[in-house]
């Protein structure tokens, strides 16, 4: 950090702008580490790095700043993070021991490479841990099983309530089909996961409701509704990234990587409309928007206990 700060006050960050100010860089390099810190160890895919810890980024400076600070200023320490961060980012990455590519850690989890780590929080681990232990019984039983009731609590975590097919948790145990197809099925009539009604490949498996942050029945069911005449497939891509925002904010640049960009204005015109799924939190200077699920679309205490 002291290292990372130094080199601010060096003629090497120059380019940053002549009159910027040392604390807005130096407030945006201290969040970046200590968000790169708190991720573990390094994926090997830098750009899905990247992406998740500006968020955190992102987040971190909404959560102790809103409401602390003008607006004026918000904005300012978010430009601050937009100029600053390709810059600070290839220092900070050197810090951190990256990830082992294993099976374990890498291939983890839909095949489509897009599930971060840290959306485990849209997950409610400490209702889902107990119910994977009360049942433990009742899972089939193999000598040296890797199907432990905190490994499945990992597994699930990390698909951040989103769909996941019987392959990736097949992939993820490296376990025979016929195995991961057991112990799916205990799990669904166990009522830890539903399915999406699917037939053979287009089969999908999730966490029911009472183990997340958010509604996701409900909000499956508004943005398939919301989204069909577009693209009937959009729907569940849509509710799948909600459902693993677990109800925090997110800037609408980040749905880039994950929708075209043609209807995704469309898509978040829906979304943001009055009764629907999204609200504005805020909007920075170049017109980006920080958007989150309504709280009525979050599970009440009574919901999650």
């Amino acid at each position: 950090m002291e290292g990372i700060l130094g080199l601010a006050a060096t003629g090497g960050y120059q380019w940053l702008g002549v009159g910027e100010e040392g604390l807005d860089r130096a407030v945006v390099a201290g969040l970046m580490l200590d968000a790169a810190l708190g991720t573990g160890p390094r994926p090997p895919d830098l750009q899905t790095w990247a992406g998740q810890l500006k968020i955190r980024v992102q987040e971190s400076l909404l959560n102790h700043l809103a409401g602390r600070i003008s607006l004026d200023r918000f904005h300012a320490l978010i430009n601050a993070l937009n100029r600053c961060f390709p810059f600070y980012l290839p220092l900070i990455s050197t810090l951190l021991q990256p990830a082992v590519d294993s099976a374990d850690s890498h291939r983890a989890l839909t095949g489509r490479g897009d599930l971060l780590p840290s959306c485990s929080r849209a997950v409610r681990g400490d209702l889902l841990g107990p119910a994977l232990r009360h049942i433990q019984g009742l899972l089939p039983r193999r000598p040296h099983s890797k199907l432990q009731a905190d490994k499945l609590v990992d597994f699930l975590s990390r698909t951040c309530g989103r769909w996941f097919r019987l392959r990736d948790f097949q992939e993820h145990f490296s376990v025979e089909r016929k195995t991961a197809w057991e112990y799916v099925q205990k799990l669904w009539s166990a009522r830890i996961l539903c399915h999406n009604r699917g037939r053979a490949a287009a089969v999908r498996y999730g966490l029911v409701d009472r183990f997340l942050i958010v509604q996701g029945e409900a909000i499956r069911g508004h943005a398939a509704a919301a989204l069909y005449d577009l693209d009937p497939g959009l729907g569940p891509r849509v509710a799948d990234l909600l459902i693993g925002s677990g109800g925090e904010p997110f800037w609408e640049e980040d749905w880039r990587r994950h929708l075209a960009p043609g209807p995704l204005q469309e898509i978040l015109q829906r979304l943001t409309a009055p009764g629907s799924l999204l609200e504005v939190v805020s909007t920075a200077p170049g017109g980006s928007r920080l958007l989150r699920l309504r709280l009525s679309w979050l599970q009440s205490p009574g919901e999650t206990s």
